[in-house]
């Protein structure tokens, strides 16, 4: 079964609702025996009648009470606008609904604040008309450096820097407290939790739609799992390169410490900080592997002086990006025209410029003869 396969399957049988569901009543109650709690919670699915008679809030009880609707009364369409601004005018042309295969748990599932799946439209992030820059995505544990690493990159190579935490800490500064779905996700990123996977998704292609000039984009610290890699695929595009930083815990935690006293940022709290570490922990193996079964990921030890890891990554840029893709297939008719041309001027005795011209004809007619041989194979 290939990914689409996969995603296909896990959206008509309404897996991600369901595990949706079960992870909010988990994470809700934090049951004692949580193997018991699932068991008791999937018996009900069925009781209900399957998998697609789940909401997000089934296992919750009556303890739970639904959000109240944004500004008052605000409704679902209305909101929609402010999260996909007129102002962008989606330049691309293509809008269609589609509703991602995998969600986490978020906010994002709460009727009175997401977008739902007539609501969510999916558009074209780059110009049709123009060739696709490069993408490079640059992830690793928190503290592994990918800010710095992601910077040297796009100076190198001239490529735009896409910082998703940037983004999305922007954001909090500037709606947290006039905005519930914003305030609601600051309070998500100070615990250390993941960011909602369609408005980080959504902020990356906003941001990349204000540089439709960029010819190549670093874009640092993400996809943080599984689950954002596939949905960066379908909604952006394949990246050409993953960079993956490896570092020690005991350094990451070392670099966090100081970080949080040198900038103050809100998601390096000790509690914050030992659960992006957990989470980190928890996503990186699948995530890595995901990308290396696609050929696309390449690790480095980050537990080094930051020049020496960089000099190793545009080492690496240099051969996987840029270098000639077209393999040299024979000698080209102007090659030969210059090496027979070559040969009638060099400064050699009459006998030995004779032998040289024969011993050429013979290797441009056998060149020729593999040329043909190649076209009728369709090479």
């Amino acid at each position: 079964m290939n990914t689409c396969d996969a995603k296909e399957y896990l959206t008509r049988r309404e897996i991600p609702q369901l595990f949706e569901s079960l992870l909010t009543g988990l994470m809700f109650y934090r049951p004692d025996d949580p193997i018991e709690y699932l068991e008791t919670s999937l018996r009900k699915v069925r009781e209900l009648g399957g998998a697609e008679k789940v909401r997000w809030d089934t296992f919750m009880g009556q303890e739970k009470k639904s959000l109240p609707p944004l500004n008052g009364g605000q409704s679902r369409r209305s909101f929609f606008r402010n999260v996909l601004p007129d102002s962008l005018n989606f330049p691309y042309g293509r809008r269609y609904d589609c509703l991602p295969p995998i969600q986490q748990f978020s906010i994002e599932s709460d009727t009175g604040l997401s977008e739902t799946a007539e609501l969510i439209e999916e558009y074209e992030v780059f110009d049709p008309s123009r060739p696709r820059p490069k993408v490079i995505l640059v992830i690793g544990g928190p503290g592994s450096g990918k800010g710095t690493q992601s910077l040297k990159i796009a100076d190198r190579y001239g490529f735009e820097y896409v910082s998703v935490g940037e983004l999305l800490r922007r954001k909090m500064i500037h709606n947290a407290t006039g905005n519930r779905k914003w305030s609601l996700i600051t309070k998500i990123i100070t615990n250390g939790e993941l960011a909602p996977q369609e408005t980080t998704i959504t902020e990356i292609k906003q941001r990349i739609m204000k540089i439709p000039d960029a010819s190549g984009l670093v874009i640092d610290g993400f996809p943080r799992d599984v689950a954002q890699a596939l949905s960066f695929e379908d909604q952006i595009c394949t990246p050409d390169l993953v960079v993956f930083l490896a570092c020690a815990n005991h350094r990451l935690k070392e670099r966090l410490e100081k970080r949080a006293v040198q900038q103050g940022r809100p998601d390096d709290n000790p509690k914050a900080t030992e659960r992006r570490l957990t989470n980190f922990k928890q996503n990186a193996a699948p995530l890595v592997n995901y990308f290396q079964e696609k050929d696309l990921i390449i690790t480095f030890d980050a537990d080094r002086d930051e020049e020496e890891v960089f000099y190793d990554i545009s080492d690496t840029v240099d051969n996987k990006l840029f270098y000639a893709k077209d393999p040299i297939a024979g000698t080209s008719e102007l090659d030969l025209r210059l090496l027979l041309e070559t040969a009638r001027s060099a400064d050699v005795s009459s006998e030995s410029g004779e032998q040289a011209e024969d011993e050429l004809a013979v290797y441009t007619e056998d060149c020729a003869e593999v040329q043909q041989a190649n076209i009728e194979k369709g090479l």
